[in-house]
């Protein structure tokens, strides 16, 4: 069956009404978060967050589950459709599952929002490395609208219907605005209570800086080298709250929650909550829920990395209990490729090598296994 298939079966099931939506539980991504509110929109009587094949199977009747099931999809029924791409060893083979999403549901977009799922399912996909040829485009707001869908619910039943529904709202909007005129949506973060911390850590509070300057021009901001560093330009979600101005509230918290995970790993960085391991590259070890990005900024704005050495992170994994989310930057990707674990211990790897999860006793034990791994 290919990806097709699945979405012609989901879309049989959607056309049918009467259904339920599973995406995975933890940290949200802005592909599965406007899906889920594409689904909520047709007609999706519940929408869950489950991460274990066995939480999946207890969901009755019929369901589409999305952006989670390849590993799992031989256990369910036929009652169930799965729209995932997160089984393929190539990203290329299929799209992300907010594209899956949107034709099985047969959203018709408008051009300026097409765009920018486009971009949403380029960067889910291929990760920061598609800044490259992104121009303005990237990851900034959306951001906020993933934090806020993720923390609503990090199992469960997600019962913010409301969010959901100004989500909607804002893909099947007729409002247009010209790339100048984003600079209105970038003012959100002089909202955001970090301006402090922004100048002990500017690495770590990086896209929060590049925001502020992006209040007043947009594009020359998001085409600047540093938005290239960052991977940080105007994207979806900068377009829903000016075109759905109620959304705002919702945008805002998510920020403040995602640029608290950054201060969470400033804090962890001062503190010395952290192990590096010297090897053929480095890895930093942190037995915690740090997310891995902010922590290697950190090190960097306190001198114990560069952003030259080729390093990754380690710290804990937010839906797999006892496993290890490893993590590199994009311009080490040639130093260090997960795809290169074996193994079964070795849970996830993204088909772009930037990412992995893996089952460990402790994240400096992760670390140690990896190094053997990538350079053996």
């Amino acid at each position: 069956m290919t990806w097709l298939d699945d979405v012609q079966k989901a879309a049989t099931i959607i056309r049918g009404g009467r259904y339920a939506a599973v995406t995975h539980g933890g940290v949200a991504h802005m592909d599965d978060t406007l899906a889920a509110a594409l689904l909520h929109r047709h007609g999706a009587e519940a929408i869950y967050r489950h991460n274990a094949a066995e939480e999946v199977l207890a969901v009755e009747g019929y369901v589409v589950v999305f952006d989670i099931g390849d590993s799992f999809r031989d256990k369910l029924p036929d009652r169930y459709a799965v729209l995932d791409h997160h089984g393929v060893a190539d990203p290329a083979e299929e799209p992300s599952s907010v594209v899956q999403v949107a034709l099985a549901v047969g959203a018709k977009l408008r051009p300026l929002q097409a765009h920018l799922i486009h971009h949403v399912d380029l960067f889910d996909r291929y990760g920061p490395a598609v800044k490259r040829w992104a121009g303005p485009y990237g990851n900034s707001l959306n951001n906020g609208v993933a934090k806020y869908f993720g923390d609503l619910a990090p199992t469960g039943m997600v019962k913010d219907a409301k969010f959901l529904d100004l989500l909607a709202d804002a893909v099947y909007s007729a409002f247009e605005a010209d790339l100048p005129a984003f600079a209105e949506a970038f003012k959100l973060a002089e909202k955001l209570p970090y301006a402090d911390l922004a100048q002990k850590f500017p690495r770590t509070f990086h896209t929060m800086k590049l925001m502020l300057e992006a209040a007043k021009d947009p594009v020359s901001v998001s085409m600047s080298r540093d938005a290239l560093e960052a991977g940080f330009g105007i994207d979806f979600a900068c377009y829903a709250v000016l075109a759905v101005p109620e959304l705002e509230p919702y945008v805002l918290k998510g920020l403040e929650r995602h640029y608290a995970e950054a201060k969470k790993a400033a804090e962890a960085a001062a503190a010395g909550q952290y192990a590096v391991i010297k090897g053929p590259v480095t890895a930093v070890a942190a037995e915690d829920h740090v997310p891995p990005g902010p922590l290697w900024n950190a090190l960097q704005d306190l001198g114990i990395l560069t952003a030259a050495e080729p390093a990754f992170v380690v710290v804990k994994d937010r839906r797999n209990p006892g496993a290890y989310t490893l993590w590199r930057p994009d311009r080490h990707a040639n130093a260090v490729d997960f795809r290169r674990l074996q193994g079964p211990e070795v849970i996830f790897k993204h088909a772009t090598g930037f990412l992995a999860v893996v089952k460990a006793e402790s994240a400096e034990a992760a670390a140690r296994q990896a190094l053997a791994q990538l350079h053996a």
